[in-house]
């Protein structure tokens, strides 16, 4: 849903927010938040610059770089907890907008004879009085809790739990709220949580404060479970029982050399059959960026593809969904994938002689034999994406680390 000027409208941004705060890198636990309100994180003073010319100069740095390190676990931790309190008060008062509503319903049912309007202005008042705040503050913070209930309504809690910073927003100005945005903000509730419960096994402990139950609907590897607009997620296994009562399929962040092809020490996406265990004794350059590769992120200095190496990987924002010409599971984008931007590597069974099969095949120099990669039994989400007579994104060849790597790259900025 977009404006007429082409730009995304409030649910759009509201939508991408609960995406976005889904995979982000800043995770959800509960426990963390009771751990940091009974924990002393007091620290002494500020931090001060240190010449390292001095002669005391490196002795203080490298306290100073403990000290560093230090903060930067606070500050996660504090992060964390602060991002659960967020969730943690929208849900309540979201709730609260119900108990307020059975409250008035209460009233009427008790034969007080009041009309409907009195009766709102009855529990309005109680409720007043217990928070110490007058009408007009009740009133205020009401309207943005009511936009909270309506949304929970529609995409469910983990809607609000995973809401970015733009809800209050939303909720207070009610930009777009209409049945049709909220009908569409449902039919994303069951994908909704199916990420959250996979990515945030905790999440749901949030609830019981509620009274919600707190056990996961959903478990496994986030790509276990097959979406789609309108029915139930369903075990990505069930969806291959009519070709193969034996189906299984092994999610692998990295590719697995199939020995009896291949042999112990040869990893075919290298130019040469060296020993792959072997450390090099100079440093990888990129072929493209021309700058040094390393596992490590705070040695490389190589950022062509800054989502998948070189770095802290993240979960991608992308989900298995049923095609509706039933043509079986497709890879579907949660979010914008700006152009150029990595969606993940193809990854499987690094194998060779398989024919009348669908692989993908690859070759590191032009003296080296070709390789397959085979993805029936293992790999990952890549697997799922479909043939289109207009792509959207392509396959391209990278080089990390004097391996060939076979990499899904975007070249749309739009999901799907």
């Amino acid at each position: 849903m977009v404006k007429e000027d082409g730009a995304p409208s409030s649910l759009d941004k509201l939508i991408t927010g609960i995406w976005e705060q889904i995979h982000g890198s800043i995770g959800l636990d509960p426990g963390l938040m009771v751990e940091q309100l009974h924990e002393n994180h007091a620290l002494e003073g500020s931090p001060s610059v240190t010449d390292p010319n001095s002669p005391s100069g490196h002795v203080a740095l490298a306290a100073f770089s403990g000290a560093f390190s230090q903060m930067n676990v606070l500050c996660r931790k504090i992060t964390q907890a602060s991002r659960c309190c967020r969730s943690l008060e929208v849900i309540v008062q979201a709730r609260w907008v119900e108990y307020f509503d059975a409250r008035v319903q209460q009233l009427a049912a008790s034969g007080g004879g009041g009309s409907l309007t009195k009766n709102r202005m009855y529990a309005l008042k109680e409720a007043c009085e217990d928070f110490g705040w007058t009408e007009k503050e009740l009133r205020n913070k009401m309207a943005v809790w009511r936009g909270y209930q309506e949304i929970k309504e529609a995409g469910g809690w983990v809607s609000l739990v995973f809401a970015g910073i733009g809800l209050y927003r939303f909720c207070k100005y009610r930009i777009g709220f209409s049945k049709e945005a909220m009908q569409r903000l449902q039919s994303l509730r069951r994908r909704f949580e199916v990420a959250a419960d996979t990515l945030h096994p905790h999440w749901r402990e949030l609830l019981p404060i509620i009274g919600e139950p707190s056990e996961r609907v959903y478990d496994g590897h986030p790509h276990d479970w097959v979406v789609s607009e309108q029915n139930e997620p369903i075990p990505l296994r069930q969806t291959y029982l009519q070709w193969d009562l034996n189906f299984t399929f092994k999610h692998l962040e990295e590719s697995v050399i199939d020995e009896d092809a291949w042999g112990p020490l040869w990893d075919p996406r290298r130019p040469t059959p060296a020993a792959t265990d072997v450390a090099t004794s100079g440093a990888y350059i990129c072929d493209v960026c021309g700058e040094r590769q390393e596992d490590d992120p705070k040695e490389n200095y190589c950022r062509c593809f800054p989502a998948l190496y070189g770095c802290i990987r993240q979960a991608c924002p992308v989900q298995v969904f049923r095609t509706a010409n039933g043509r079986n599971n497709g890879l579907e984008a949660c979010l914008p994938f700006p152009r150029g931007t990595a969606i993940g590597e193809f990854t499987g069974l690094l194998t060779r002689h398989f024919t009348n099969t669908d692989v993908m095949v690859g070759q590191p120099s032009p003296s080296s034999p070709t390789y397959q990669i085979h993805q029936g039994r293992q790999g990952n989400y890549t697997r799922f994406v479909n043939h289109s007579c207009c792509p959207n994104a392509q396959f391209e060849r990278f080089s990390w680390r004097g391996v060939q790597r076979i990499v899904l790259v975007s070249h749309l900025a739009q999901p799907h």
